[in-house]
């Protein structure tokens, strides 16, 4: 599994997971509630009953992905060009 490091522009480093997340595969909807992603939660409690848990299971294919990309909308950035290429190759970022 392949992890990124994002960092702020005060310096405050944040390592993420690239690909499927297993923690959201055992945990579900809990992993949205401890990142604060708080539409996602929302998503979780009302989608995944009315679909009979697949909207969750296809969750955890996207669920690092959406945690990568809020980090990068709260200010985070790749902390090099290594980092950069791997967003880029998993094309999360451009």
């Amino acid at each position: 599994m392949a992890k990124v490091t994002l960092k702020n522009s005060t310096g405050v480093v944040k390592t993420a997971k690239v690909g499927f997340s297993w923690t959201t595969f055992f945990f579900g909807g809990w992993v949205a509630l401890f990142r604060g992603q708080w539409g996602e939660v929302v998503k979780w409690f009302l989608l995944n009953p009315i679909t009979i848990g697949i909207w969750g299971l296809c969750q955890c294919w996207t669920s690092n992905k959406k945690h990568i990309i809020s980090l990068i909308e709260k200010g985070y950035e790749p902390a090099d060009d290594n980092q950069r290429s791997l967003l880029v190759r998993k094309k999360i970022v451009a």
